[in-house]
């Protein structure tokens, strides 16, 4: 049933047009829903292994690839850009199905050529070249140390398997572990490793940016989950009170950010760093709560974020500007294009019942074990991320739209889909976590 769902979104995403891409989406994700399990495992002769972490993860790949086609039919040379959008999604289902540390890492780096590849060949500014050279030294320089750390374990003795690491590598001998997990910081991105994120997302289109929110930041995450198997990770290390104590306090930098920004592309950017924070805490934790919320905050992030890139995608669309000074009065002109703009925005503020609000009860009941200083961070970041969304909904949907701009379609059924595609299942998956 998993493989025919993968086969039938692969064939009807083919065929290009709107209906069959959607009904291929919501098809295979039906066909997918085995994978939704908790006590869901597979392994495939030792080179595939799926647990609940990682079939979340390729459930999320190939839905958000999903959406990303049905918000980008009519891009130019539309069959170039489906190859490249299906080779990220076969590279994430390799990353996220890997039991092999090395599959894993080839995979891990590999995502970053086509992703590349859509930023130069569909981005609309020159600085584009710039937004790719940090992505590129950023992301490659970080990794380095991983692989070393991998290749050490692995001719000292130790097995490439996750699993067979887990439950036969001494965690105290894993030396400079917090080295090794530079490749995942970057990936997350924490402070002060983020400064790539936000030039990248905003001079990719609006594909690029669905895909570095809603897919390519978790493989930090995921990354972390599977190095702390093998890496001691001590609540009261001094690595980790730094690595924790600068990554919160640039996120909750970042988050203050936000409110300032007049770019909302940029806006919804820097909002990304202050949500990774939040999963940073739940990974470092070594607790069930922490890793669990860790998961939860990864998954909404990946939905609302996605949307909401989305959402201003067409706000440019219609404008020709990400200025918020420029997007304004929507709620006269479309008002179903605010309505969901509402519906996005509530749900990046971590309102009941979507994911997000299951994930920050947890990051604070987590952070309460720490200390109280770790406590009011999560506190003001909470608060500033409220702020931000409802910045978002007020300046861009009330006031007195721009005297010069006449609208220049619609917004179409097609692209309602796609909203009310990422704010379902943000506020329905809540179903499984009880």
């Amino acid at each position: 049933m998993v493989f025919s769902g993968l086969s039938l979104v692969v064939l009807l995403v083919l065929v290009g047009g709107e209906v069959e891409v959607l009904f291929g989406l919501f098809t295979g994700v039906f066909l997918l829903y085995p994978l939704l399990s908790w006590d869901f495992s597979a392994e495939l002769s030792g080179l595939v292994s799926l647990d609940l972490v990682g079939s979340v993860m390729i459930v999320l790949s190939l839905y958000i690839s999903g959406l990303m086609f049905l918000s980008s039919v009519g891009v130019n040379r539309f069959k170039a850009f489906s190859s490249l959008i299906l080779l990220i999604c076969l590279i994430l289902v390799m990353v996220f199905g890997a039991s092999s540390f090395f599959i894993f890492y080839i995979c891990f780096e590999s995502v970053l050529i086509p992703t590349l590849l859509l930023i130069l060949g569909w981005g609309y500014q020159p600085e584009r070249m710039q937004a790719v050279n940090y992505m590129l030294i950023y992301t490659v320089a970080g990794s380095l140390p991983l692989i070393y750390g991998l290749s050490f374990i692995y001719f000292s003795g130790g097995s490439s398997a996750m699993l067979g690491l887990e439950n036969s590598v001494s965690k105290s001998v894993v030396f400079f572990s917090w080295l090794y997990v530079v490749a995942f910081l970057v990936k997350l991105p924490v402070f002060p490793f983020h400064l790539w994120l936000s030039k990248a997302h905003v001079e990719a289109p609006v594909s690029g940016s669905m895909i570095l929110a809603g897919l390519l930041l978790k493989l930090g995450g995921y990354g972390f989950l599977r190095l702390c198997g093998i890496v001691e990770l001590l609540r009261l290390s001094v690595p980790m009170i730094m690595v924790l104590s600068v990554g919160l306090y640039g996120g909750m930098l970042t988050s203050v950010m936000c409110v300032r920004q007049v770019d909302l592309k940029a806006l919804v950017a820097y909002s990304s760093i202050g949500h990774m924070s939040f999963v940073l805490l739940g990974v470092v934790s070594n607790t069930i709560s922490g890793v669990l919320g860790g998961i939860l905050i990864m998954l909404g992030h990946g939905l609302c974020s996605s949307g909401l890139f989305s959402l201003v995608n067409y706000m440019y669309g219609n404008s020709g500007s990400r200025l918020i000074c420029l997007n304004k009065g929507y709620l006269l002109v479309c008002p179903t294009l605010s309505f969901v703009c509402f519906l996005l925005s509530v749900s990046n503020m971590a309102s009941p019942p979507s994911l997000n609000l299951f994930g920050e009860l947890l990051m604070f009941m987590v952070g309460s074990a720490f200390s109280c200083g770790i406590l009011l961070i999560l506190g003001v970041m909470s608060f500033m991320s409220a702020c931000y969304s409802l910045f978002i909904y007020v300046s861009s949907q009330h006031g007195k739209s721009f005297s010069l701009w006449v609208p220049n379609y619609l917004f179409s059924f097609c692209s309602f889909i796609v909203m009310l595609g990422h704010w379902l299942p943000l506020n329905f998956l809540f179903l499984f976590v009880s």
